[in-house]
């Protein structure tokens, strides 16, 4: 029972963190933005790197010590991370392409999180093992960090080939694509492009 609250309770920071960067998306990012998301990211990360640590054996009551160490550690590392990337941010031309890879590392940590806790629990129910739940929430988060950093360099890396992201245009918009058939005749079909 206490690894099921310990996983709730897990999810809840993650989406509180989630929310608060999902409001903030629409302000300019500052420097203590960035930490603060380094903060979260490494915290999570942590925190799922301590419990893989301490269910070596079994997890036990008194292994508390690896997840603190684990959250405490992953969060001033992240925290100093962000800071860098802050500084190195608001020092740019045109500030805000370095925020896309601790926001995406954030999602795929919640992402990740809530995959793993799902696929966790479909495991605990026919294993009768509760910790599996914990488990997958942990591989959960570090594989969605990892993938989350992956897509916010390439993310990054593209709005600073394109000089930012246009906000005015639709994220995602239908249209009738023109097509030749075999025949020749001109036929057309609905397409949907979209702004990455």
């Amino acid at each position: 029972m206490n690894n099921i609250g310990l996983a709730f309770s897990v999810a809840t920071l993650l989406t509180h963190g989630l929310a608060g960067t999902a409001r903030a998306d629409d302000q300019k990012p500052t420097v203590f933005t960035l930490a603060y998301e380094g903060l979260m990211v490494g915290a999570g990360a942590g925190l799922a790197g301590g419990y893989l640590v301490a269910r070596e054996d079994g997890l036990h009551t008194s292994d508390w010590k690896p997840l603190v160490y684990g959250a405490g550690i992953g969060a001033l590392v992240g925290s100093g991370i962000g800071l860098t990337l802050g500084v190195v941010d608001v020092t740019q031309d045109k500030p805000g392409r370095t925020r896309y890879v601790l926001r995406d590392m954030l999602y795929g940590e919640g992402f990740g999180a809530t995959v793993g806790v799902i696929a966790g629990g479909l495991t605990a129910i026919s294993t009768k093992k509760p910790e599996h739940i914990l488990l997958g929430a942990s591989i959960g988060v570090l594989s969605g960090a990892v993938l989350g950093a992956v897509f916010g360099f390439i993310e990054g890396r593209h709005a600073k080939a394109h000089g930012g992201l246009d906000t005015d245009k639709q994220p995602v918009a239908l249209s009738l694509v023109p097509v030749v058939e075999v025949g020749g005749k001109l036929a057309f079909l609905p397409g949907l492009s979209g702004r990455y």
